[in-house]
């Protein structure tokens, strides 16, 4: 082993050690500092990666068990959670997805809809990518779209890493499913993350309330960060009419949906309205809702057990039931309430301050480290300096839940980002460069939302 990789098994362990013998502060339980220590244990193996992110999840779950910080029960109690099994089921769900050729489709027709100009083509690329992310997780929408839009770009000779609406479309295509993973709990694991969090404060958040508070958010940051790409990467004069030609060669290609096609889009259609409408019709958890769609699929032949078992990321679970369960201990032990007092010293218990501050933390946060890792870090946190504010906690949930999906500057940041750039078409420094900009626009744009539609729809 070398110097390096035993560094990175050594500094989690090293960082846990020092919370440990550190004296405990006033008002702090035993509990609530072997929790501390839990907590940046978990950060540290989430940024540095020296064991698989589902291997660290189980660590992460019996650490605080055999610090005395919990109990067996209460231990694997929290990582049954029902969010888990929501996850499951929309992996399955999504995974349906890509057996209609429905990504296809989608993309190709925002691309020819859109093809009258470079800087439309830009837009196409981020609108298909966020609308399909709606209805599947972000990384998985990124993995089919990349090969529709390399055929496109390659279609209209753009050279690698000289052509701005080469990277343009590209960074735009990770930008759009990125955002777009905010639109519905489907998007992304951390956003049943936070519901499952809230629902076991007492705290509902079905699927179309995420809805009502996400897609202003989710709306303004594609055309802010559309207009943030296509200043710093000014489209050049490109042939539309022969792109046009070639999407249109490509959306011929894609053969008619049979009946067992339409049959699985037809079950998604309902599985979506069974989302949205019964909840509201009667007490349902959405877990159940996707538990349900996923074996609606099977039977209408959208999937076969052997394909769930490989398609299916089981390392991403075993981290969502670890991260699960950290936050709730460092809730019950009393860690979270307690770091909530110290971070309203800071913010003098400023409205603003708050807000400000569980945004910025949450991005820098999540640019570093696994989305769901931060946000199960700083959901208890969130909620609990809301509460000390005097402010909504639902609202610092879901300011965590939201800003944990929007990590533009980095390769690593996401999954997606890898994904895109993987097609070789920019630079690391492009992505960092649109990104920082990205980042910023994207701040200013929630705290507008939290201080106006916000307000008008009562959430605080």
């Amino acid at each position: 082993m070398d110097m390096r990789k035993a560094a990175k098994y050594a500094l989690p362990i090293l960082l846990l050690l020092i919370v440990l013998v550190l004296p405990r502060p006033d008002g702090l339980s035993y509990e609530g500092q072997a929790m501390f220590g839990v907590l940046v244990f978990a950060a540290a193996v989430f940024i540095l990666q020296p064991i698989p992110l589902g291997l660290a999840g189980i660590v992460v779950l019996i650490l605080p068990l055999l610090l005395g910080a919990t109990t067996v029960r209460s231990t694997f109690q929290s990582f049954g959670n029902s969010a888990v099994f929501f996850l499951i089921g929309a992996f399955i769900i999504a995974s349906s997805v890509e057996r209609t050729d429905l990504h296809r489709w989608v993309s190709l027709v925002f691309l020819k809809a859109m093809g009258s100009s470079p800087r439309l083509m830009v837009l196409g690329t981020m609108v298909s990518g966020a609308l399909l992310s709606f209805i599947m997780p972000e990384h998985g929408v990124i993995i089919l779209i990349v090969p529709v839009l390399t055929y496109t770009i390659l279609g209209m000779g753009l050279v690698p890493l000289k052509s701005n609406l080469a990277k343009g479309m590209m960074i735009g295509a990770a930008y759009g499913c990125t955002i777009g993973s905010l639109g519905t709990p489907l998007g992304g694991a951390r956003n049943p993350l936070t519901i499952a969090f809230l629902r076991l404060e007492g705290i509902e958040v079905d699927f179309l309330r995420w809805m009502t508070l996400s897609l202003p958010i989710v709306i303004l940051s594609l055309f802010a960060v559309w207009m943030v790409l296509i200043l710093v990467f000014p489209p050049e004069r490109a042939n539309v009419e022969r792109a046009r030609s070639v999407i249109g060669d490509e959306l011929k290609q894609i053969p008619s949906p049979g009946w067992n096609k339409k049959m699985i889009i037809a079950v998604l259609a309902l599985i979506i309205a069974m989302f949205i409408f019964l909840p509201q019709l009667i007490d349902v958890e959405l877990s159940i809702i996707a538990l349900i769609g996923a074996i609606m699929i099977f039977i209408a032949g959208g999937m076969r057990w052997k394909e769930v078992e490989e398609r299916i990321p089981w390392g991403i679970i075993l981290l969502y039931g670890g991260a699960i369960s950290m936050g709730i201990h460092l809730a019950d032990s009393g860690a979270a309430l307690w770091l909530a007092d110290k971070v309203i010293l800071l913010t003098s218990g400023s409205a603003l301050l708050s807000i400000l501050l569980m945004i910025v933390l949450t991005k820098v946060l999540t640019e570093f480290m696994s989305n769901t890792a931060a946000v199960s870090i700083l959901l208890p946190i969130g909620f609990a300096v809301f509460i000390a504010s005097g402010l909504p906690p639902e609202m610092g949930s879901m300011l965590v839940g939201l800003s944990g999906g929007l990590a533009f500057m980095f390769l690593f940041s996401t999954p997606g980002n890898l994904i895109s750039y993987s097609s070789g078409y920019f630079r690391p420094r492009d992505m960092l460069k649109a990104g920082m900009i990205a980042n910023a626009v994207t701040v200013a744009i929630m705290l507008v939302v939290v201080y106006t539609y916000w307000k008008w729809i009562g959430v605080w």
